[in-house]
């Protein structure tokens, strides 16, 4: 049996957060989209069945067909993991495959709109396979008094290791063309690649330092696919018998789609609409991480202070007040996107690790690679449609500005819904076998 809150093990698996944020924050927010946008992207756009795009729409557009193909697959992977006793050996395997695969945008260069975005397909497969598992041993390695606390220490380490990566590449990318007398292109995919690499020598500080027991199946056991879409069409039948969990869940579709819409679309808005240089872009998402450092961390007290439902709400409320206050920001100007960015950073801290604790401390024991592994595609399947919505409008009126009043409904119907759920009920072993 895995022991609970082992110093180690919980430090090991924070680190993973450490070791995947380099990418998250460095590929995915900060340097990868503003190059795809002004360099991969050809300056009269992307011309697909027909129709030019812009970089932020062909962005946008890829992120939402992606994961949404990811939440097709991901929910049977955390069955057939439970089913199989093999969580460790599939973590392992996709964080080691992310990681190599993001290394590899080294070699996406001008007009390679294609491969880049294969490469952006395989990385994000390792990243979000990955993270099905990390949640999954959440509730492994902790007790009900300690979860809050592990959950925001987790996202903690995370945006830390993530701006101090980020930290290193904007070194890269400014100091490259004058000390190593290289291009600001190059200087861009090698800080790319360093995240990549970051993120696998990270994974395996993090796995030598985690001990988690896994029950095997037994002799003649044998696993399938099968059993994997057969665990889940279950899962969601008895999910229907449990209004506090199906509630929440709902709610966190959709205030993480405006949270997650917020993150993923702030570099291209950044750089297409208000016309800010790398530079600028990379310092606004410093800020973020390491104010969303201290928003996890107080996340954690004040769940304890005014409970898990109330930080939740507030943080929701600080997304809200951001995404509407982009709408008004004029061109060239960095010291409002910066006052945006710490408000988003507080909501982002608190949003993230208060709602995977909520919901670890709902399951039943033995089902939270299943459980989490719904969560995590869930994560991603919220992170959809907003990009998407993103793309759609802006490819239709021409002003990506008029997307944003309707990215704020999801978190207003996120808001109504929470406050609906009764955030301290939990599944006990006994209801969900007899459900």
């Amino acid at each position: 049996m895995t022991e609970k809150n082992n110093k180690r093990t919980i430090f090991g698996w924070s680190m993973y957060d450490w070791a995947k944020s380099a990418y998250e924050t460095t590929t995915l927010g900060a340097v990868m989209p503003v190059y795809f946008v002004s360099v991969v992207v050809p300056a009269e756009g992307f011309n697909f069945r027909g129709k030019l795009y812009t970089g932020a729409e062909v962005w946008g557009f890829a992120i939402g067909s992606a994961l949404f193909i990811f939440f097709l697959i991901m929910p049977t992977v955390g069955a057939l993991a439970d089913l199989a006793g093999s969580r460790m050996r599939l973590f392992k395997s996709f964080a080691y495959g992310g990681a190599i695969f993001a290394s590899t945008f080294y070699f996406a260069t001008s007009g390679d709109v294609v491969l880049t975005l294969l490469i952006y397909f395989l990385a994000q497969f390792g990243a979000t396979g990955s993270n099905v598992f990390y949640d999954s041993v959440l509730k492994d390695i902790t007790t009900e008094d300690t979860i809050d606390q592990v959950s925001a220490r987790g996202y903690a380490l995370g945006y830390l290791g993530g701006g101090l990566q980020l930290l290193l590449s904007l070194a890269i990318i400014q100091l490259g063309p004058g000390m190593l007398g290289i291009e600001t292109e190059l200087a861009s995919r090698i800080a790319i690649t360093f995240a990549g690499l970051w993120w696998l020598v990270f994974s395996m500080f993090s796995f030598s330092r985690m001990k988690i027991d896994e029950k095997k199946p037994e002799d003649g056991t044998k696993i399938s696919v099968l059993d994997g879409w057969k665990t889940n069409i279950t899962t969601l039948k008895k999910i229907r018998r449990f209004p506090f969990l199906l509630y929440f869940l709902l709610a966190y579709i959709f205030y993480w789609d405006g949270a997650q819409t917020v993150i993923n679309m702030a570099g291209p808005f950044f750089s297409e609409v208000l016309l800010l240089d790398q530079t600028s872009i990379i310092i606004v998402y410093l800020i973020v991480q390491f104010i969303a450092f201290a928003g996890a961390r107080l996340a954690g007290y004040l769940a304890g202070r005014i409970g898990q439902k109330n930080t939740l709400l507030f943080t929701i409320t600080l997304f809200f007040i951001a995404g509407n206050s982009a709408f008004v920001v004029p061109e060239k100007q960095l010291i409002p996107v910066i006052i945006l960015g710490v408000v988003v950073g507080l909501g982002m801290g608190g949003l993230q690790s208060v709602s995977r604790s909520v919901y670890a401390t709902m399951l039943p024991k033995g089902a939270e690679g299943e459980f989490m592994g719904f969560f995590s595609v869930i994560s991603r399947f919220s992170a959809i449609w907003g990009p998407l919505i993103y793309s759609y409008v802006s490819a239709s009126t021409g002003n990506p500005r008029l997307s944003l009043p309707g990215i704020s409904l999801f978190f207003v119907i996120g808001f109504i819904l929470l406050r609906r759920v009764d955030i301290n009920s939990q599944i006990s072993e006994e209801e969900w076998n007899a459900s």
